[in-house]
């Protein structure tokens, strides 16, 4: 059985950046008090305000990870989970926290300790333990995801019952996090030495060090990984935290006067001294020369090499990326516009990458941010007391754009390698192709992503972070890259078997909104519709007829409001309740679902008066069409469809016609549970255009025939 990997570390790569989004407040906010208190004096008020606040980032970071990690891993980022992640992490502060562990000992003050205790307390780690540590935020946050995914939807005995499902995720993640806790304290010395011999081998390789770390940030732009990478440098994960150090500017300063070893020093450590002016910010200053000057030159190689009937459209998009990558440090959009086709100048760009990594770094000219490399960051740390000779990062700059200019030229020509606008390039889209303009270009862009992932029915999760949309699918032989990239994308990459990612740019989030919008409410662009692709939206791998999403396309909406009866008895919920992404969010269809209260065996009835246009091969899923034509899909528990018809058992057939509580499926409950699987049941009206809403007429138990929600019609 093959193994996706890279699935659930894409997962973590996007929810990475929900915590790294906030930095840029952090930034601005003391940027900005950096530049008054240049101009007025450290005493000023509003500049001790303004560098107070951004310290209220970055020394809650682990605070912040924990919640974004937690709520961005959460199958429906409900909210549930981001308490979870708080409540994880702040067990671990009280229980692993220096004044807890020095209770444990017997320590009434750990920093009165001397000699040989004092070497072995600051050894094992304790001192890190905080709100700024990252890498226990990162544990609490995944470890409070993977306890909502796995238990948010589990139902205690009455007694118990207002403790079920949701409520119930704090309660749990709060006991595995004392668990945890036990563990982490006889296995934090352990890491945290381990970690800590890393960062200092990095360390002690100086600018060599940081150059390595520049290739390999670039190297790991494809998979999404490299926000885990940066973690490592950029936060206090094992010493480094070259932002946090970068940003508290003089507290930073103040720190390294006062450090007496390397365990307390901020920067570099040698003869006695701890040094952090040309050395904190070495991780970050070699990104400003390339980010604002190497890829516009590069763009510009780019646009010249470009068929001349093309330059026109060429020229465009490498303006607009390279004006993003200049003012915000935005590289994606450029990046993704050769690494694929031509993956040989990619190699050399994570190469320069690195050299300027090396050069800023052995040259000590320092500059940080909050966000990335561009203009507007340069401007903010310009002010900061711990920049050094940033302005001749510019001047570093002019020859990286003039080294990136040259070198792509040459070997774009040299190798004929195919950059946009050259030969033939499905990637290229000519902005004028369509009349449509603002909202209707996004829309018409939306629709064309859309059919190109394989349509509606082979979408099975959608997000989206800094440029990219993130978007697992049911099958990769359905995907089409060409028609992706016609809606004008910087490029389309696919992770692993089941996960492809669409790069948008900065303005991705209007791109998802749209998506989410149109598989939610239909396009007229798409060309899926009907019960047979909403099935393959939820995960069904049973092949559909052609004849039933024929039907269902040239079904006819009237006007009269139907009635939808529950298929068996059990209690109602919305549709946001149920475990699967593509249930929860609408994308399947808007409906309810219900959870059977039969422990041995039930009958799962039509929910409606009409047709049964389809049963698939295997048992857990039928289609329903009622006579003014509205479709029904009926899904029989979640991922169900794994288990290959066994429990199930066919009482009608295809083209039956029958009456509300006709049983359809019968379903041996028991031995479907004692294999783990979850029976609610989602009824959804899957074709959108028919719909124009559906009211939930009661939710909790009901029995078999009553009504449980009225589709108004379209």
């Amino acid at each position: 059985m093959k193994v996706d990997v890279m699935g659930p570390l894409q997962r973590l790569g996007k929810a990475l950046m929900g915590a790294v989004a906030v930095l840029p407040v952090a930034a601005i906010l003391s940027g900005v008090g950096y530049w008054i208190s240049s101009a007025a004096g450290p005493d000023n008020l509003a500049a001790q305000l303004l560098i107070s606040s951004g310290d209220a980032v970055l020394s809650n970071l682990g605070w912040i990870f924990a919640i974004a990690i937690a709520f961005g891993l959460a199958k429906d980022s409900n909210g549930a989970a981001a308490l979870s992640g708080f409540l994880a992490f702040a067990t671990f502060m009280k229980l692993l926290g220096p004044e807890a562990v020095a209770g444990y000992r017997g320590i009434e003050d750990p920093t009165a300790l001397t000699g040989d205790e004092a070497l072995e307390w600051a050894s094992e780690g304790w001192n890190a333990v905080g709100g700024g540590n990252v890498l226990f935020g990162i544990l609490a946050g995944v470890m409070a995801a993977w306890v909502y995914n796995r238990f948010h939807g589990t139902k205690l005995p009455d007694f118990l019952a207002f403790f079920s499902g949701r409520r119930l995720v704090p309660i749990l993640t709060a006991v595995i996090a004392m668990v945890i806790s036990g563990i982490l304290y006889f296995v934090w010395p352990f890491i945290y030495n381990a970690l800590f011999n890393f960062g200092t081998s990095i360390q002690g390789l100086g600018a060599a060090g940081a150059g390595i770390y520049g290739v390999a940030n670039r190297l790991l732009i494809p998979t999404g990984l490299h926000h885990a990478l940066n973690s490592v440098f950029w936060f206090d994960v094992i010493g480094i935290n070259d932002i946090g150090n970068f940003q508290a500017g003089q507290k930073t300063i103040e720190a390294a006067a006062a450090a007496t070893s390397a365990a307390d020093c901020p920067g570099m450590w040698a003869n006695g001294q701890c040094t952090v002016d040309g050395v904190v910010g070495r991780y970050q200053a070699g990104f400003f020369p390339v980010m604002m000057f190497g890829l516009p030159g590069a763009a510009l190689a780019m646009y010249l090499r470009a068929d001349e009937n093309k330059r026109k459209v060429v020229g465009s998009l490498m303006a607009a990326g390279a004006l993003a990558s200049f003012f915000t440090g935005v590289t994606e959009p450029l990046e993704f516009s050769f690494m694929f086709v031509a993956p040989l100048l990619y190699v050399v760009h994570a190469l320069l990458m690195g050299l300027s990594v090396f050069i800023a770094s052995a040259m000590e000219w320092t500059a940080g941010f909050g966000f990335s490399a561009g203009f507007v960051d340069m401007l903010l740390s310009s002010q900061n007391p711990l920049a050094n000779k940033w302005y001749m990062l510019l001047v570093m700059g002019v020859g990286f754009f003039a080294l990136y200019f040259v070198i792509f030229y040459f070997l774009i020509g040299w190798l004929n390698l195919k950059t946009p606008g050259r030969g033939e390039d499905d990637a290229v889209v000519d902005p004028m192709e369509d009349s449509a303009a603002g909202d209707d270009k996004t829309a018409r862009d939306a629709a064309r992503i859309i059919e190109g992932l394989g349509g509606k029915d082979n979408i099975d999760s959608l997000d989206y972070c800094t440029t990219r949309l993130r978007v697992g699918v049911k099958e990769r032989a359905l995907v089409r890259d060409a028609l992706i990239k016609r809606a004008a994308v910087s490029g389309v990459i696919h992770p692993s078997e089941k996960s492809v990612q669409v790069i948008v740019g900065p303005a991705v989030q209007f791109m998802y909104d749209e998506v989410s919008h149109q598989l939610r409410h239909g396009s007229p662009a798409l060309a899926t519709t009907g019960a047979a692709s909403a099935a393959g939206a939820a995960g069904v791998a049973a092949s559909v007829p052609a004849s039933a999403g024929a039907a269902s396309a040239q079904s006819v909406s009237g006007e009269t409001d139907v009635d939808v009866r529950v298929p068996f008895a059990g209690d109602v919920v919305e549709l946001s309740q149920v475990p699967d992404a593509s249930f929860a969010q609408g994308m399947v269809g808007e409906g309810f679902a219900v959870m059977p209260d039969a422990v041995d065996a039930f009958d799962v009835c039509a929910p409606v008066d009409g047709t049964i246009t389809m049963i698939f091969k295997t048992r857990h899923a039928f289609g329903m069409k009622t006579r003014d034509g509205l479709d029904l899909l009926i899904h029989i528990g979640i991922d169900t469809v794994e288990f290959q018809g066994e429990g199930f058992t066919a009482l009608a057939k295809k083209g039956d016609a029958v009456r509300a509580g006709t049983p359809i499926i019968g379903v041996d409950a028991k031995a479907l549970r004692e294999r783990g699987a979850n029976l609610i049941t989602p009824v959804v009206c899957p074709t959108a255009k028919q719909v124009r809403a559906v009211e939930v007429a009661r939710e909790g138990r009901t029995e078999l025939g009553q009504v449980a929600a009225t589709v108004e019609r379209s």
